[in-house]
């Protein structure tokens, strides 16, 4: 298979149908044989599941995955929870989530013959695939939106990233991205497009899966790919006898921009604004695969205002030790607004990132 085929032929040639949603395919397996394979390889990074990755080998880049699963007793005893669990993404090389899908973005461009590497962001995966490529001694091309903070770019510069900054928001950015990348043939790390990269955010689910069986899941929602690719790992796990049911899957969004929110609930997003720039998206691109997901495990969306995320990033530094960033904190805000609908259950939050503007 040509790794950059990504879109489905039939979905307006990718340029988007009706509802807006570019036709991003998805990576099947030999189930059968992934069985015959485990139990998995005993490492701690992604490649711990390369039976269930399109790589060929275990590629050496910076070492992501394996993170720990922190116990919140506090919190879980405020809110009437069995017991709570923060999956801690910021001990990452980059310090977020968005590692896993860059480890495998070189991995593949590598195997492809490919030495340069792009994507849009408002700064984490840009940050992240930055010092994965600068380790591989790949060129990477980050594409930001006009308000990418100074601290993120800094950050760019430091991994000596070629940033492209846009005149406009992240939708801008990213079809300048893809624009470039399509001129140039570099190799394309946007989750949000390209699905071979969603094999490595699942294996945050796998890892979470291996440890607890849990009631639910909440994890913030952007373009909808983080989520997403959790609940495929989460299917997967089943298929492969790890679990025997799935967690429900809830997503968060920014109240100020809910465009999944509002999909998922039949109704018209309103625009506005927030400070959680990691989910600032008003045209999320994987939201098939996330309503899917979420109808599979009989989840939900929830929204919540920024003066709830400010409250509960204090919160999560207070009560359980984790400095999260801003959005990341979205998880906690969700699961104190949902409130006494989940009490008694088991729970994970997945803190996405750690990085503090």
């Amino acid at each position: 298979m040509d790794p950059r085929a990504y879109l489905c032929p039939r979905c307006s040639n990718g340029t988007g149908a009706g509802d807006g949603d570019p036709g991003i395919l998805e990576v099947c397996y030999d189930y059968a044989a992934a069985r015959r394979e485990m139990p998995f390889a005993s490492r701690d990074d992604v490649f711990r599941y390369l039976p269930l990755l399109p790589v060929q080998t275990a590629c050496p880049t910076l070492p992501a995955g394996g993170t720990a699963l922190v116990p919140a007793p506090r919190i879980a005893a405020r809110l009437g929870l069995r017991a709570l669990y923060l999956k801690d993404e910021t001990r990452n090389p980059t310090r977020c989530l968005k590692d896993r899908a860059t480890a495998i973005a070189i991995a593949m461009a590598i195997e492809s013959g490919c030495r340069e590497v792009y994507c849009a962001s408002a700064g984490n995966a840009a940050i992240s695939l930055a010092g994965f490529a600068a380790h591989a001694g790949l060129t990477c091309h980050a594409f930001v939106p006009s308000y990418a903070s100074a601290t993120r770019l800094d950050w760019l510069r430091r991994f000596g990233a070629e940033t492209h900054v846009s005149t406009g928001n992240y939708d801008q950015a990213f079809a300048e991205a893809e624009a470039a990348g399509a001129e140039h043939g570099w190799f394309s790390r946007n989750c949000a497009f390209n699905p071979f990269l969603v094999e490595g955010k699942k294996t945050c689910a796998l890892e979470i899966a291996e440890r607890v069986a849990a009631d639910f899941v909440i994890a913030p929602v952007g373009d909808g790919c983080t989520l997403g690719a959790i609940g495929k790992g989460f299917r997967e796990a089943r298929e492969l006898g790890i679990l025997e049911r799935l967690p429900r899957l809830i997503g968060v969004q920014a109240a100020g921009m809910q465009p999944m929110v509002a999909r998922f609930r039949g109704e018209i997003a309103e625009e506005g604004e927030t400070a959680a720039a990691s989910i600032a998206v008003r045209r999320p691109r994987n939201a098939l695969r996330l309503l899917r997901e979420l109808g599979a495990s009989g989840g939900e969306m929830a929204a919540v205002s920024d003066a709830e995320i400010g409250s509960a990033q204090r919160r999560l530094s207070e009560e359980a030790g984790v400095v999260a960033e801003f959005t990341s904190a979205a998880t906690l805000a969700g699961l104190e607004k949902l409130g006494p609908r989940l009490e008694g259950q088991i729970g994970v939050l997945v803190i996405t990132g750690g990085r503090v503007d």
